[in-house]
């Protein structure tokens, strides 16, 4: 696989609220550092998916699952705070980055849904992709601006697929009329 390889991975399980800190300062639960943990192993039992870089949002949550990542890994380099992975930015910033930015390996982009959707579209097109689960991991060989998909892991059944998920099925209309439910 020529080019970069990247991958993006959702940051594991967080704390629905953080008290006084805001959505920023939400941090993972005993859960989602398990989790983690998990795919962070699988992702280290290959050079191949073992990244070689690793570049985070700014929040706890996501910092969190970055540094666990390098630590079950073995990454040996910094864990990079990157604010273009920040919830709402615009994934051409993050685009932008990536094209002249250089790896001897993997590089994984450790975000939130649903801008790490926005960046899979930015990278392989509109693949009518639903998003990563938490702690989700999906591959992409990116070249010349052009990328394809390597794997989606779905860290509940701890499965690569080489194609993605079927979007989910769209919600019933309701019927006009019926009684709604709160």
């Amino acid at each position: 696989m020529p080019g970069m390889r990247i991958l993006l991975v959702r940051h594991g399980q967080a704390v629905e609220e953080a008290p006084g800190l805001g959505d920023a300062g939400r941090w993972l639960t005993q859960r989602g550092r398990k989790v983690t943990r998990k795919v962070a192993r699988w992702l280290g039992k290959s050079g191949k998916r073992r990244p070689a870089r690793i570049w985070t949002s700014p929040l706890v949550r996501a910092v969190e699952t970055a540094e666990i990542l390098a630590a079950e890994v073995g990454h040996r380099g910094e864990v990079e705070a990157c604010a273009e992975l920040s919830p709402g930015r615009d994934p051409g910033d993050l685009i932008r980055r990536l094209s002249i930015a250089s790896a001897d390996g993997p590089l994984a982009l450790v975000g939130h849904e649903p801008s790490l959707s926005l960046i899979a579209a930015a990278l392989l097109g509109d693949a009518g992709f639903s998003g990563l689960k938490k702690s989700g991991v999906m591959g992409i060989a990116w070249e010349e601006g052009v990328g394809e998909l390597w794997f989606v892991l779905d860290p509940a059944v701890m499965k690569a697929d080489k194609r993605l998920p079927p979007p989910p099925p769209p919600a019933p209309a309701e019927e006009p009329g019926a009684p709604s439910d709160p």
